[in-house]
């Protein structure tokens, strides 16, 4: 059972006189304190019958009248044996708490470690208002979600069902204190495993937690008694937040991603699977090794650090494609001989070229038209302490950028490091020199969300440059950046497209015979290569 955003109404029948009497033991309803719920939209289920709360009561001048009175749901109501006091012109505190326990008003409340059947009464709530007079009218109170809850959304690639589900490793307990209206994570207490509630069998599943900092790791278990395992992200948990987990199933592993819709009690957001990967910076030797894989670096005059050549991680839970059309969110890069493109597979091309990543699949995180504006300088699959290049960062390398979505560039273009003026950009040959080793891997181009994607076709050749050593290589390819451009519109006002800025490779025979380097905006569904530059802060 789960009670959510739900507004109780203390219906207080104040009688000037008290001279009515109890008849054989039980108070009468007209003077008695009754609570009758409100239930809102956002609740899941209403209250059942023998529900149970706890409500004090203080007056304004600190008289305690009331102390966890216990008030039982029957009949679209709470109601216990409490009278309201006779002073009608005193004003008194007003709080109130779910699940009701007879140890007294709790300052501290442990979630149960088996949620299966016991979901409901592991949510605890409570609500608080002051400044009360007894009066014959309505008095309302806002009962809010003191915990969390984790919602773990399954996609069920096995022939088995789903045995438990279960979150490993969080704090159980919660230290309560209701004056504040606030919880803590005991720090007495040991870490332990939830078993969630499934709400929908091989597809969803439900706990409450302590609110924390956690990295929890996800169990789960089929049918044949094989458990899967994944360590998630660390997050820091908010009181009253929901947050999902959304993971596939496979026959031999677990695969967390980000994405999906959120309902939320607030929305606080989604974890996914720990990014942590092995890292060693070795910048004295102008390396790094990330993944077991080593990339070479290069500072520039400038003082930047970057990738010299092209990331080729692979997220866990990805699986590179080599077809173009497939929503695969990596493809490996190509070549194109006569005309036609051919994935590049071994593993001397991917390591040489690097992947090409959409923009969900650099980031780590689902893209939409509310928060595509806020991955600028994002880390993404970058290692710790390096990020995805702002477009800034690429325009102080090449100095030209195609306008902001509102119409503005930066002015300082001829400060850029490789500005050349007779380019208007930068020369690809520039970047080599420097020691960036500019590679021509290509572009997975997706003009729209509902465009044919396809390997960019265009090569180096003799009616493009004169870089013969170039020839046949892919002519259009794009470099990644993290700052987006705009969303896109149809006349119908339905979103097409959603578009960040990349640095965009330009041939012509009459004006860029060695390839001209700038800023122009791409789709986020489009594949492009990344290079990573190191924080500011980290150096």
């Amino acid at each position: 059972m789960m009670k959510k955003g739900i507004l109780f109404v203390l219906a207080a029948a104040f009688l000037a006189s008290c001279q009515q009497e109890e008849e054989n033991g039980v108070v009468s309803s007209v003077d008695r304190v009754t609570i009758t719920p409100i239930i809102t939209r956002a609740t899941e289920v209403n209250f059942e019958n023998q529900d149970q709360i706890g409500l004090s009561i203080t007056k304004e001048d600190g008289t305690e009248y009331a102390k966890n009175e216990l008030m039982t749901f029957n009949d679209g109501a709470f109601a216990g044996s409490l009278k309201w006091y006779p002073e009608g012109t005193d004003k008194s505190s007003f709080v109130a708490y779910y699940p009701y326990t007879s140890a007294g008003v709790p300052t501290s409340f442990t979630v149960h470690a088996d949620q299966s059947a016991k979901y409901g009464i592991s949510d605890f709530m409570a609500a608080s208002k002051s400044e009360v007079l007894p009066s014959a009218n309505s008095i309302s109170m806002v009962f809010k979600h003191m915990l969390t809850k984790m919602v773990i959304n399954v996609t069920n690639e096995t022939h088995l069902d789903i045995s438990s589900v279960v979150l490993r490793g969080a704090v159980p307990t919660a230290n309560i204190d209701l004056a504040t209206m606030k919880v803590t994570a005991s720090e007495s207490a040991a870490a332990a495993n939830v078993t969630t509630q499934q709400v929908t069998k091989n597809t969803t599943y439900r706990a409450i937690v302590v609110p924390q900092t956690v990295a929890f790791t996800l169990a789960v278990t089929t049918s044949d008694n094989k458990t899967l395992t994944q360590r998630l992200a660390s997050t820091t948990l908010v009181q009253g937040g929901q947050y999902s987990v959304n993971v596939r199933v496979l026959s031999d592993d677990i695969i967390v991603t980000l994405s999906g819709e959120i309902e939320n009690w607030t929305e606080e957001g989604e974890i996914g699977a720990d990014n942590t990967v092995p890292f060693e910076e070795h910048l004295d030797e102008n390396y790094f090794l990330y993944d077991e894989v080593k990339y070479n670096t290069v500072t520039l005059a400038n003082g930047t650090i970057w990738m010299a050549e092209p990331l080729c991680y692979l997220p866990k839970g990805y699986t590179p494609s080599s077809d173009p059309t497939a929503d695969s969110h990596i493809w490996y890069p190509y070549e194109i001989v006569d005309g036609a493109t051919t994935a590049l597979t071994d593993n001397a091309s991917v390591k040489e070229l690097g992947y090409l990543y959409d923009m969900e699949a650099a980031l780590g995180k689902t893209i939409t038209e509310s928060n595509y504006n806020t991955f600028e300088g994002a880390q993404g699959i970058c290692p710790k302490g390096w990020h995805i290049p702002t477009r800034i960062e690429y325009f102080n390398l090449v100095g030209k950028t195609t306008a902001d979505a509102d119409g503005k560039t930066p002015d300082n273009s001829q400060d850029a490091l490789f500005y050349d003026s007779g380019y208007d950009g930068a020369k690809i040959q520039s970047l080599i020199d420097a020691g960036l080793n500019y590679k021509f891997s290509g572009t997975r181009m997706m003009a729209n969300f509902t465009a044919t994607p396809s390997y960019q076709k265009t090569v180096i050749s003799s009616a493009t440059s004169t870089k013969t050593e170039w020839y046949n290589k892919p002519a259009l390819n794009h470099y990644m950046t993290s700052t987006a451009y705009k969303p896109v519109y149809n006349a119908s006002n339905v979103l097409t497209n959603i578009q960040f800025f990349g640095l965009m490779s330009t041939f012509t025979s009459a004006r860029y015979p060695e390839g001209r380097l700038s800023l122009s905006y791409i789709s986020m569904k489009s594949g492009q290569q990344l290079r990573c530059v190191r924080d500011k802060a980290a150096e």
